[in-house]
C-alpha cells in the first residue's frame, strides 16, 4: 500500500455537503450507466501488459520444464463473437482483472523483477478493477448472458496458477510461468477484443 499526503482547506458545513451530495449523485449516475465500450481503458490496459513484459527479462530458457501441459487460457471465455455475447464477455475481461490482481499481491516475488514497475502494475490493476466495477451489474435475458461458464473455465485456469505458484514453493520459474500467462491473457484481450470493450484513447 502506497501512502500519500494529502493537503486540505477549511471548507463551510454547507459547502462540504453540497460537494457530498454532488459526489453521490455523480457516483450513482455512473452506477446506472455502465456502457460496455466505456468500461475498460485500452491505454491503461496496455501500460499493465508493458509493465509486466518488462519488469524482467525474456522467459527463462531454463523454466521452460516448469510449464505443465494442463495449464492452458482459456481464450474462448473472453472472446464475442456477437453483440448478445458482449455482456458474458465484458464480464468474463473483469473477472481476468480481478483475478490477475489477487495473483499478483503476492510478497515473495523474484528478485530479479523490478520493484518500481511491479508496483505501478497492481496500481493500475486495481484501478481499472474499480472504474469498472460496474460491468458485473449489468443485467440482460438470461440466455445473452453465458458469464457462469466463462466464470468457471477462468476459475479453474488461474486456480491452477495460484497452485502451481504454491507447489513450487513460489520459485523464480514457477512466477514466469505465470508472467507468461498472464501476459498471454492481457495480450489476447488487447489485440482480440479491442473492438468490442475500449475507449478509443
Amino acid at each position: 500500500m502506497i501512502s500519500s499526503r494529502l493537503l486540505f482547506r477549511p471548507v463551510s458545513e454547507w459547502h462540504f455537503s453540497v460537494c457530498l451530495g454532488s459526489a453521490f449523485f455523480s457516483a450513482l449516475r455512473r452506477s446506472a450507466q455502465c456502457p460496455l465500450n466505456a468500461s475498460f481503458s485500452r491505454r491503461s490496459w496496455k501500460k499493465t501488459h508493458n509493465l509486466l513484459e518488462t519488469m524482467t527479462g525474456p522467459f527463462p530458457l531454463q523454466c521452460l520444464d516448469d510449464i505443465p501441459v494442463e495449464i492452458k487460457s482459456p481464450t474462448w471465455a473472453l472472446q464475442s463473437n456477437n453483440s448478445k455475447q458482449d455482456v458474458g464477455a465484458a464480464k468474463a475481461v473483469y473477472k481476468s482483472l480481478m483475478k490477475v490482481s489477487s495473483l499478483m499481491e503476492s510478497d515473495s516475488f523474484p528478485q530479479s523483477w523490478d520493484a518500481d514497475k511491479l508496483v505501478k502494475f497492481q496500481i493500475i490493476m486495481d484501478r481499472q478493477i474499480e472504474e469498472s466495477e460496474c460491468i458485473m451489474r449489468i443485467k440482460t435475458q438470461k440466455e445473452e448472458d453465458d458469464f457462469a461458464v466463462r466464470d468457471a473455465a477462468l476459475t479453474d485456469y488461474f486456480d491452477k496458477l495460484e497452485k502451481l505458484l504454491k507447489e513450487k514453493e513460489f520459485s523464480v520459474c514457477a512466477w514466469e510461468v505465470v508472467r507468461r500467462e498472464v501476459l498471454s491473457v492481457l495480450q489476447f484481450i488487447l489485440v482480440e477484443n479491442s473492438k468490442n470493450f475500449w475507449l478509443t484513447v
